[in-house]
């Protein structure tokens, strides 16, 4: 059953240096700078989910050798009976506050990484409004992009079918006189 989840809290081995676990980690997780140093900000961050538990376990290996320690946490429901306000007697509040870190989201607008909420804590945006937009502008961007990338396409076929003579000459041309030049006579 695919209920694991790696867990990466900042912490690295103890002869590893952070600056080199951090490339490592945006080399392989596929990160940008900015979300790579995020990693590092001491709250724990679901770097994977929803894995078998051989999985998990290749994971934490795999982060182990680039020098991050994770950890992997089990969601699978338990049967034991529950202490005070659901508290589980064995693993204390300690336990509980810590996987509720994990459960965060990040504002879209300023990157304040916080609990769930309906309104980023530091700048007020709405939150589901803000994704939504982001989504819309990231799709944007990506068409943009395929647009780009077929006329690119289209232009290096163009110019390789055509013979060297018949390529158009790109002349150059003077610059024109600045605002500045008219002045200073």
């Amino acid at each position: 059953m695919a209920n694991y989840q790696i867990l990466f809290n900042g912490e690295v081995a103890e002869q590893a240096q952070v600056a080199h676990v951090r490339e490592n980690l945006a080399r392989e997780l596929g990160l940008d700078e900015r979300k790579a140093k995020q990693l590092f900000s001491g709250r724990t961050v679901v770097i994977r989910s929803q894995l078998d538990q051989e999985q998990a376990q290749a994971w934490q290996q795999r982060l182990a050798d680039l020098g991050a320690v994770c950890r992997v946490k089990d969601l699978t429901p338990k049967s034991q009976p529950l202490g005070f306000k659901g508290i589980d007697a064995k693993s204390g509040p300690d336990q509980t506050l810590r996987d509720i870190t994990a459960a965060h989201l990040e504002c879209p607008r300023c990157g304040h990484m916080q609990l769930d909420a309906s309104k980023c804590a530091r700048c007020g945006v709405d939150l589901e409004h803000a994704h939504k937009q982001k989504r819309k502008e990231d799709l944007l961007i990506e068409k943009k992009i395929r647009e780009l990338r077929s006329q690119r396409d289209q232009y290096k076929n163009i110019q390789v079918d055509r013979p060297v003579a018949a390529r158009p000459v790109i002349c150059e041309t003077k610059p024109k006189k600045s605002v500045l030049s008219w002045l200073k006579k």
